[in-house]
């Protein structure tokens, strides 16, 4: 039992959850403190999903080195992967459908080459 609140407090210090929880993005005054020209992120990095809480469908922005492709992959919070989808080298922005997720808190994660690079919490309502 106490093992489990651990590793709880652990995951919450991790992936910085915090009251916010039920912040909406505007799609019309993106907002993001890591993006730079042209709405996308550092290179390696991924954009918060949005909207944040999503319904039917989440947007990302990503930002990959060149030449490097990679994955978007989503993760439910016991870490099983539910969903991945791929993505091409250089900048861009995906759709990914989540209307098939059970309502919860979900991270996704930017992935190259094995590795996560960046990870973003999203929530399902």
């Amino acid at each position: 039992m106490k093992t489990n609140f651990y590793i709880l407090i652990l995951i919450f210090l991790c992936f910085g959850l915090n009251s916010q929880a039920n912040t909406y993005y505007n799609y019309s005054n993106h907002n993001f403190s890591n993006f730079i020209f042209d709405n996308y992120p550092e290179v390696g990095k991924i954009s918060a999903p949005v909207p944040n809480p999503v319904n039917d469908y989440a947007n990302f922005y990503y930002n990959l080195p060149e030449e490097q492709n990679g994955e978007i992959a989503i993760f439910d919070f016991t870490g099983i992967k539910v969903k991945s989808v791929q993505i091409q080298a250089g900048q861009g922005e995906i759709q990914i459908a989540t209307y098939d997720l059970k309502a919860g808190v979900y991270f996704a994660c930017l992935i190259v080459e094995g590795k996560t690079l960046d990870s973003k919490k999203l929530i399902k309502k």
